[in-house]
Parts: structure tokens; sequence; C-alpha cells
């Protein structure tokens, strides 16, 4: 049981305070912050009608030093991370300095191409802090990278001998934009756009077409190929082809004995497609390309990486990720997980796949279906924090800790994980 702190308001942070106010064995108290304090004021209220007593703050993490003297009054022993990535390395500051727990759900600042030398993330260079105050962060926690890692994990505990390759497929279920159809007709709309992966493109300003490096693992190295250079098709016979993802960096760090793994998702082909040229030159006129990092209050940010993040993405991306608000996901969304190895003298593929029904969720959480399984992943992780299964000094991902403990955390979440033998993606 521990004092919480959520910074952060969003349909998580109520999912979260539900399921805090449900199970009272796990917090004793609860603080909400976001930049915003009216923000959580209706959570407060819908916790106060449950008979759980809720404070909430406004938090400024530009001003680092009031910032720390709220967080100081209100003394958390864990701090749940749902603010936007940037607040990342302010946040985790934050609870070093004030000796609590830690949890996020989402890895910052993977590099593109991850070498054995790398950091898996940006968070853990605060590893040495969170050792020094024999406190525990946990990052990662939400499906990608936390849940399919753990997936893996268990399956190769209990369903396999040795594992020799995963296959990894998301489908967000139909997109439907919500621009207006006259909007969507039309066949130049998207001539002069400037996409993220434009500006990363090493052959960016040069009016060639921006080809996204795909990053899989290959005799057990990163390995770099070009965009939809693979296909295959989901369990329903979705196209999807072959694209990084976080995941991939975290196998290659934390589950190094599995010499192949890939990532597949619904990726619209832009064929012929010419980079403009002339607002990446702008661009970098004004800086905006740099990655030497500059301080924005108490937050170090690479002007490249704030810009990619605000240029709308070419690669559909899976619906947790904020980038991708004009596109309204419906049917049914999945996560399949193709694990390939030996059992009992033989070679077989097992399938382990969740499912979630865009529309169902939407009416009754107003989010997607993704966003929901990842809300329960964190609901999940926070309830491992909370009754101490999750501890150890230092920065982590789940798969520090024994696969079983997520796993079982999750289905008290009622994230089902369906099992069959199939064919390799």
């Amino acid at each position: 049981m521990k004092r919480i702190l959520i910074l952060g308001c969003n349909e998580i942070t109520k999912r979260l305070v539900l399921a805090l106010c449900a199970d009272r064995s796990l917090a004793s108290g609860i603080a909400l912050a976001s930049e915003n304090r009216e923000d959580c004021d209706d959570l407060k209220n819908l916790a106060m009608r449950r008979g759980f007593r809720v404070t909430t703050s406004a938090i400024n993490l530009n001003n680092p030093e009031g910032a720390k003297m709220m967080v100081k009054i209100i003394a958390p022993e864990l701090i749940v991370n749902l603010m936007p990535a940037e607040y990342t390395q302010a946040v985790m500051d934050l609870a070093a300095q004030v000796g609590s727990d830690y949890i996020d759900d989402r890895l910052c600042g993977i590099p593109l191409m991850p070498s054995p030398n790398a950091l898996l993330s940006e968070q853990f260079r605060k590893f040495g802090a969170f050792q020094h105050e024999k406190k525990t962060a946990v990052c990662g926690v939400g499906f990608n990278p936390g849940v399919i890692t753990t997936i893996v994990r268990n399956a190769v505990a209990n369903d396999f001998f040795e594992v020799s390759s995963v296959s990894f497929c998301v489908i967000p279920g139909d997109s439907q934009s919500k621009a207006s159809k006259k909007e969507s007709e039309s066949q130049n709309e998207h001539v002069d756009v400037l996409y993220s992966e434009d500006i990363k493109n090493p052959n960016a300003g040069k009016g060639v077409s921006a080809a996204q490096p795909v990053i899989y693992i290959k005799d057990g190295k990163a390995t770099q190929t070009e965009e939809f250079s693979r296909e295959g098709k989901s369990s329903g016979g979705r196209q999807v082809f072959m694209t990084s993802n976080p995941v991939i960096t975290d196998f290659l760090k934390e589950i190094p004995e599995i010499r192949e793994a890939s990532y597949f998702e619904p990726v619209e082909r832009r064929e012929g497609r010419k980079v403009p040229t002339e607002k990446i030159e702008l661009l970098r006129s004004l800086g905006l390309l740099s990655d030497k990092p500059v301080r924005v209050g108490n937050v170090n940010v690479k002007p490249i990486d704030l810009v990619a993040e605000i240029l709308p993405k070419r690669i559909a991306e899976t619906a947790t990720s904020e980038e991708i608000k004009d596109v309204v996901y419906t049917g049914e969304a999945s996560y399949e997980i193709y694990v390939t190895g030996q059992k009992n003298g033989k070679v077989l593929t097992k399938l382990y796949k969740i499912t979630a029904d865009n529309d169902q969720i939407r009416d009754k959480y107003g989010v997607s279906a993704l966003e929901y399984l990842d809300g329960s992943a964190m609901v999940a992780g926070v309830r491992l924090m909370c009754l101490d299964k999750w501890s150890k000094p230092g920065v982590f991902t789940p798969a520090a800790f024994p696969a079983n403990l997520y796993y079982d955390a999750l289905r008290i979440e009622g994230v089902i994980v369906e099992e069959s033998e199939s064919k390799p993606l």
C-alpha cells in the first residue's frame, strides 16, 4: 500500500483512479496533479463519490523548485508519470529527489539503430540516482514494449524448450479519417506535407524520396533494411509490412537469446513521393534540425526530436500514439505475437493474440481499443508497484522481473491472451 501521486490527467488516469478506489489494499492516499488543476477535479469528485479522498494540485515542471516543493508536501511513495514524453526526465528527477518509486508507460529517446553500448532509452540515464536512493523506477509499462516482452518471456519459460524467432503484428483496426470525404478524395492534398520521417532521413534536403529505415534482429544483431522490403499477412488476412519499433531494441537488450525478431503493422505506401526540400531547409536555417540538446525550463530537448514529434507521421502507428488523433479506428484491434521454437523435439509456431473491439470500447470509455489495452497494462503495473512485487534499486523495464507477475496482473485487468498453433507470420 502506497501514497500515490499521479502526474497527468487523461483516460488512463481515470481508469487508474477507479481501480485504486475499487481495491483499497493498493493505495493509502491518492494525489492528482497536472498543468491545469481543473482537469483533475472531476476525477477527485468521482473518487469521493466512492468514498476515497483525493487531493489535486497544479504542477509546472518548467519551474523545478516549485514542482519539487509541491511534491515534497505530498510526500508520495510512488509517482505515476502520465505527462507528455518531453517531461519524462524532469519527472524522474523529481521522483529521485523526493525518494519516491516511479512508473511510466513508454520508453523515450530510443536510438534509431541499437548498439551494444547504447542505453535502451533515455530513462536509464537515471539508473544511478534511483539506485542511490534505493528506489525503483519501472519504464515502458505499456503494451509496447512491456506487455509484448512479457508474453514472449512467459512463452519461453512455459511453452518452448528453445525459441528461435519472434514476429509481432499490431492491427489498430480499420481506419476512418476524421477529414471530410471531399478532403480525403483530393489527389494532391498531401503533396507538400512534411513528415517526421523526412527530417530524420539521411537524404533530407536532397530532394529524394524519404525511405524510412527498418530495423529488425537477425543473427542476434540489429539489422537495417528498406521500407516495404518485407510483408506478411495477419491472422485475419490483413496486409502488413515490417517496420521499426521500440520493442526490437528492448529484445536486443533484454532477451538477447532470441536471435531473430521483427515487427509488422499496416503501412500506407506512398509511391513516388518527393520530400518538400524548401521546408526542410527553412527548418535547418532556424536551427530546428539540430541534434544538440537545449534546455527549456528543466527539460533538455533536441530541436530535431521536438520537430519530429510535432510533424505528422507517414507510418501508421498504433493508436496509443498521440500523433494519430486525426484517425478513428473501427472494428477489431489486435496484438499478435508469433513465437517459433522447439518443443518435444519438433519445431512449431504458436500465436499469442490479444483482441479488443474499437466500437464497443469507444462507446464505453471514449478511447480506441489499443489505448484501452495500454491503460490496462499501466493499471496492472501500478498494482505490482503498490504491492512491492516490482521492487529493486535502479531503473528497469518489466523484463527485469519474473514474467508471471505481470502476466497474472494483466489477467486481473481483463487482458486475455488467446493461444493457438499457427504458421509463422
